[in-house]
Formats: C-alpha cells, sequence, structure tokens
C-alpha cells in the first residue's frame, strides 16, 4: 500500500454509474486518505497501475479479465447482491450493505493480506538470514535446470559444516548467525556466472555448478570450496575452526532432481568419514554400498510386507486449557542396518514411487488401532492427525477403504483428522474438494499443514472445508530472534482466525516461544517443549501421568 503521507488510489472500473456515487459517498468521512479514480476501461486501467502498483482495483465480475490475478495483487469484486465469493479477488463489496465502515474494513483487509502474501511469497524461497535461496526455492531452481539441460552439463555440492551446532550452542545464536554470513560470502566468492547457492538447513548448503564447458571443474571447485572452508572464521574476537563435508553428484541424462539430491547427499555423508574438511564425489561404480533410490524403493517395499514401521506420536497442546488435545501421526521405519529412520529419509521417494498409497493406508489403519487402544485403556478422546498425501487423493479406492477402516475399529469419525499440504490443496482443486467433501460426510475433518510454506492458497482457504492451520516450525523457531517472523506469524493467526479457522503452531521449543504464541492468541501449539514424538507405549505413560496429575 502506499505511505500514510500519500492518499490509496482506488482504480474503479464498472459498467454501472451508481457505484462510482455509492464509493465516493462512502470514501467521504476519510477525507484525503483515498482518491477514486473512474476508468473507462481495462486499458486505462493498466497504464494506471503501471504508474502506481499500490493502487487498489474496485470492479466487477462482467469486467473482470480473465488474467486479472496474474496482473494485479489488490483486486476488490463488486456485487450488486449477495453471491458466491470469488476466488480471484482480496474480497468483495456488496452495494446493498456497503456503509464507509464496512469499506474501511475491506481496504484494511485488503492492504494486510496483501502485505503478507508479499511477504510469504518472499520467504516461501528466500532463507531470511542470508538471502539465498532455502530448499523450496532450490528445489524448484534445480528442477528448472534439469529440465532445460536433460541433466547434463551440472553437478550439484551438499555441504555440511561439522562443528557449527557446538559453535551456535556455545556461542548463542547471534554469533552464529554472523558465523553463517561468513560461510555464505565465502562460498559465493568461488563461484562464477551461472553457478547457485542455497541454504537447504541450519548448517546444510547446496551449491548447483555449471559443467557445460569443462566436465572436471566440479571436482576443481570442490577443492578450492574445501580450502576455503578450513581458513579459520572471527566471531567476536574469537577463532574458530569449521570443518566442512562436502559431497559432489554429477548430473545424468535426463535424471530427476531427487537422485541427484540423493546421490550428493549420500557422497557428503562419505565426505564426513574421512578426518579433515575435505569432499567426495559420488560414482555409482566405486560406491556399489551406497543405497541408491532403486534400492531404497525395493527395501521400503519389503519394509511394509515384514511389518518394519511404526507409528509415534507428537501430543498437541491447548494454550487455553494446558490439556492434551490431540495427536500427530508420524511415521518411522525401524531399518535392519541403518536403525529408526525419520520420514524424511523415505517418505519423499514414496511419494516420488508411489508407494505412498500403500503406506498411507498403513499409517492410517495403525493409527485407527492405536486409537482404539487409547479409549480402551481409558484414555480421554483425543483428535488424531495423520498426513494425506495427494496422490491418496486420486485413488480410487480412498473413501470406501476409510469407511471400512472406521467402521472396523468402531472410532468416532470426528476424531479423526487429516493434514493437507497447501501444495497438495492446489493441484487439482476440484479433485481435491470432491474427496474432502465426501470424507467430510463422514465425520473426518482437516488441517492445513506448513502453512506459510506455499502463499498460492490463500484465496482457497474460504472455498475447502479446513478447520485449522499449522503455522510451520521454520516461522515459529526464529521469532525470539526476529521482529520480521513475530509479526508474520502473529498476523497468520489473525488471518486464521478472521476465516474462523483454529491455529497450531509447530516446532515450539522454548517457553519464550510458546508464551509469544500465546499473546497472540494461538490455540494450540506442538513441539519438544511439549514433548517429542513417542511410540505408543511411551505415549499411553505419558497420557496417563498427564491425566492423573490433572484429577489429583
Amino acid at each position: 500500500m502506499a505511505t500514510p503521507l500519500e492518499p490509496t488510489r482506488l482504480l474503479l472500473l464498472a459498467e454501472q454509474a451508481v457505484w462510482a456515487a455509492t464509493l465516493h459517498e462512502c470514501l467521504a468521512p476519510f477525507g484525503d486518505a483515498y482518491v477514486l479514480i473512474s476508468a473507462p476501461s481495462w486499458a486505462v486501467v493498466s497504464s494506471l497501475f503501471e504508474h502506481d502498483r499500490q493502487a487498489v482495483l474496485l470492479t466487477t465480475p462482467k469486467l473482470q479479465p480473465a488474467d486479472l490475478a496474474c496482473q494485479m495483487a489488490q483486486v476488490l469484486l463488486l456485487e450488486a447482491e449477495p453471491a458466491e465469493p470469488p476466488q480471484s479477488a482480496s474480497d468483495w463489496l456488496v452495494r446493498s450493505t456497503l456503509n464507509p465502515d464496512t469499506l474501511r474494513r475491506c481496504l484494511r483487509h485488503v492492504r494486510e493480506r496483501t502485505s503478507l502474501e508479499s511477504t510469504l511469497q518472499r520467504l516461501a524461497e528466500e532463507d531470511p538470514l542470508t538471502g539465498i535461496a532455502n530448499r523450496q526455492g532450490f528445489q524448484t531452481l534445480l528442477a528448472g535446470r534439469l529440465a532445460s539441460t536433460e541433466g547434463r552439463g551440472l553437478a550439484l555440492g551438499h555441504l555440511d559444516l561439522d562443528n557449527f551446532r557446538h559453535a551456535n550452542d556455545s556461542l548463542g545464536h547471534q554469533a552464529g548467525d554472523r558465523l553463517i554470513l561468513q560461510v555464505v560470502a565465502r562460498l559465493k566468492a568461488q563461484l562464477e556466472p551461472g553457478d547457485y547457492l542455497a541454504r537447504l538447513g541450519s548448517d546444510e548448503f547446496a551449491l548447483l555448478l555449471d559443467t557445460r564447458g569443462d566436465a572436471q571443474r566440479a571436482e576443481r571447485m570442490a577443492e578450492r570450496i574445501v580450502e576455503a572452508m578450513a581458513e579459520p572464521y572471527w566471531v567476536d574476537g574469537e577463532s574458530l575452526l569449521l570443518g566442512c563435508s562436502l559431497g559432489v553428484a554429477h548430473g545424468r541424462a535426463k535424471a530427476g532432481a531427487d537422485p541427484l539430491m540423493w546421490h550428493a547427499h549420500i557422497a557428503m555423508q562419505q565426505a564426513k568419514g574421512i578426518q579433515g574438511c575435505t569432499y567426495h564425489v559420488f560414482n555409482e561404480r566405486i560406491n556399489r554400498n551406497a543405497r541408491n533410490l532403486a534400492d531404497l524403493e525395493s527395501e521400503l517395499r519389503r519394509a511394509l510386507r515384514r511389518d518394519e514401521l511404526e507409528l509415534h506420536y507428537q501430543p498437541r497442546l491447548d494454550l487455553t486449557s494446558g490439556q492434551v488435545v490431540g495427536l500427530e501421526a508420524l511415521v518411522r521405519w525401524r531399518h535392519a542396518e541403518r536403525g529408526l529412520l525419520p520420514p524424511s529419509e523415505f517418505v519423499p521417494l514414496a511419494e516420488q514411487s508411489g508407494l505412498i498409497v500403500p503406506l498411507g493406508y498403513w499409517v492410517i489403519s495403525r493409527a485407527l488401532y492405536d486409537m482404539q487402544n487409547l479409549r480402551e485403556a481409558g484414555v480421554a478422546p483425543l483428535h488424531m492427525a495423520v498426513n494425506l498425501s495427494f496422490r491418496q487423493f486420486q485413488d480410487s479406492q480412498l473413501l470406501s477403504a476409510l469407511s471400512r477402516l472406521i467402521d472396523e475399529r468402531g472410532i468416532d469419525a470426528r476424531w479423526l483428522e487429516f493434514e493437507l499440504t497447501e501444495t497438495a490443496v492446489m493441484r487439482r482443486n476440484e479433485l481435491v474438494r470432491y474427496t474432502m467433501d465426501a470424507l467430510g460426510k463422514l465425520g473426518v475433518r482437516f488441517s492445513l499443514d506448513d502453512f506459510g510454506t506455499g502463499f498460492s492458497s490463500f484465496v482457497h482457504l474460504n472455498s475447502l472445508p479446513i478447520a485449522l492451520l499449522k503455522v510451520d516450525k521454520s516461522f515459529v523457531e526464529g521469532m525470539e530472534a526476529r521482529p520480521e517472523n513475530r509479526q508474520l506469524v502473529h498476523a497468520m493467526v489473525n488471518l486464521a482466525h478472521n476465516l474462523n479457522l483454529e491455529v497450531v503452531a509447530e516446532g515450539v521449543e522454548t517457553s519464550a516461544q510458546m508464551e509469544l504464541l500465546r499473546s497472540f492468541g494461538c490455540d494450540q501449539v506442538q513441539g519438544y517443549l511439549i514433548s517429542k514424538p513417542l511410540p505408543m507405549v511411551a505415549l499411553q505413560a505419558y497420557l496417563q501421568q498427564r491425566q492423573s496429575a490433572a484429577s489429583g
């Protein structure tokens, strides 16, 4: 929006002159805060908007261009009578109920919503500390580069800092942030045009290297990078040495992003087994013991048959009552050689291979079985949240299978909750809506997981039967140190409540984070401060202990 010293320009494009008179009358109490400009055509609106990108367009559905959402961020649709809420506009005004207060609230909502969407769009693909791409942004970039080059002439580096967490804990998070900025500066200094850098995690980075002009360039770059990273760092007058492990994988013809990232990760893990700051290049013939995607897929199929999977449950706490009101079911794979694997190690593979469908049914069946056991053990009813992937939506047997499982377990479906990602909600919206409506008739409710990591689903929140929004932990964990994160989370909570949705904050690890969320009006929290994910036996003891403490 425009600064407070400048009036906000409202561009009116309407076929009926009565709209101009009505709006002028409603804007009169606001003095010079707004300027209403009547435009005779869409061409004039476009010209005016080019000169003022913060202007707000007010138009009718009849005159609304098909590609309007791509051109203007702030759009109010004008309706003579109440109608179905539009999905291609920020909000709408009904002439029969329009008055100065309604218009003021609507314009304020548009301003806040646009500001939030703009911030989310930027943060969705950018690391807030360093300004380089984050994991999501890098995956988009990598997929695009692989598509344009068919996998040739690219190499991917996966770099992990060996001692960063120790330095971060001993010096403090602010010093840790300054250390990361030095790391990024050193990495950028080694890159050339056509190369890209991203931050995958707190101490992990990805480097996409252009090797089209020199097939051996990746190896030379790796040597230069580990040499630069081995030099001492200076933070607050302290000299620090950070080891690093760099894995390099060369792109192959028509290979996808997942195999390339997996191979770079394997090479990085093998570099960690070598003393000092070093690198390792992935080679399938040399690394016969390294597990590639095909090996892992075969093992996952066997794991499903041999019942090597298990569920751990993370409690969800209501901030008003202080009681545990829900659980999130998280799948684990007890691998014979690699130990207990978190979902991040195998669920993406299951999504890619189609194994997510049988895996998803196993998770739902086991979660319902455990709900039944908790009920028989005398534990008060709790909402059971299970992640549901888009691939499961596409399975024609989903509704009938769920109905059968719910009947077999004798579970009240109102206590079952499916968590969806924003990506799943946005893809083929009609299919998603149909399936959600059908499941809703069984009593199931829905939550939107990792809210904030995908900005494009705002316009669909009103149209889908979603009961809760889960704020992604990446926003929660930065609240204490960064005012921007605090403002963003507060805005998310307000937006959800304006849409009559409950809010669950993920990744709560400190009392300060919980108190901030409480002050924002957040409804529920989950994270290590409450409890880590627990296997069934430990969960039952945890719940019974809390129940006894509450009754005592």
